[in-house]
């Protein structure tokens, strides 16, 4: 598996390749996460598929630019790294925050991706009962307790109580120590309602939800009609939780694509 990095505009992105065979898989993560939360998707679909992981600019091993970080920014990065690394019509697979930028990636450039999924993705808005607790939680990550902050947020509302231990210490821990205006922009804007238009997406969709999320399969379908839509008994982070049942799903949309 190559690491490689390519500069667009003077910041350096990093980015896992693998593998060859078609449609190619464009693996997105999640907000103050990097390309090895996918580790478990990579060794199963690299033997088969073109697997390009990557670190989205402020994340992982890519430069961290003195800069707001927006989905509007990260999805042109995305488009932009479709271009230059010659993945054709790749299948766009995007974990939280990564699923909010794919919604933005094929509605903006519906021509560049052959398929994608989200995996439980915040693409439906909060109601309006919450939207106190998300604003102040966004004023404390610009706090100096940011770390502390991020930390608990990952442990009590990312994971449930069936949750391995191990997985959910490691997760907060590499989280917390994302840069903190990454943290605090990133998030405001993924939350932002304006990157979540509603209506029939252009390209074939699947949204992997775990029993955690708070939107129903049928909200989900009812919001984005003709969407897929498939639960996992997992917490938040499906692919490190229940890898070979995501892989499964995953074959499956792949495999009918085709």
């Amino acid at each position: 598996m190559d690491r490689n990095s390519v500069e667009r505009d003077g910041v350096r992105l990093s980015y896992l390749d693998a593998g060859s065979g078609s449609p190619a898989l464009l693996f997105v993560h999640g907000w103050c996460c990097d390309h090895s939360f996918w580790r478990d998707q990579i060794g199963a679909f690299a033997p088969h598929h073109r697997t390009v992981a990557v670190d989205l600019r402020g994340h992982g091993e890519s430069d961290t630019p003195d800069q707001d970080y927006t989905i509007g920014g990260f999805a042109e990065d995305v488009a932009w790294l479709c271009q230059e690394l010659g993945l054709e019509r790749p299948v766009i697979v995007g974990h939280s925050m990564g699923g909010v930028i794919a919604l933005n990636v094929v509605r903006r450039w519906p021509e560049l991706a052959r398929a994608v999924v989200f995996v439980d993705a915040g693409i439906t808005p909060f109601p309006a009962q919450f939207k106190p607790g998300v604003d102040s939680m966004i004023e404390a990550l610009k706090t100096p307790q940011y770390q502390d902050v991020a930390a608990n947020f990952v442990k009590q509302f990312l994971f449930r109580a069936e949750s391995p231990p191990h997985l959910r210490d490691e997760v907060a821990e590499r989280m917390a120590s994302a840069p903190q205006r990454v943290m605090h922009t990133a998030l405001a804007s993924t939350l932002a309602e304006e990157n979540l238009t509603s209506g029939p997406l252009p390209v074939p969709s699947l949204f992997v939800r775990a029993a955690t999320l708070r939107a129903s399969e049928d909200e989900l379908r009812e919001r984005y009609p003709g969407m897929e839509s498939v639960s996992v008994d997992a917490a938040h982070f499906i692919q490190l939780e229940k890898p070979e049942e995501l892989n499964a799903i995953l074959r499956r949309f792949i495999e009918a694509l085709v």
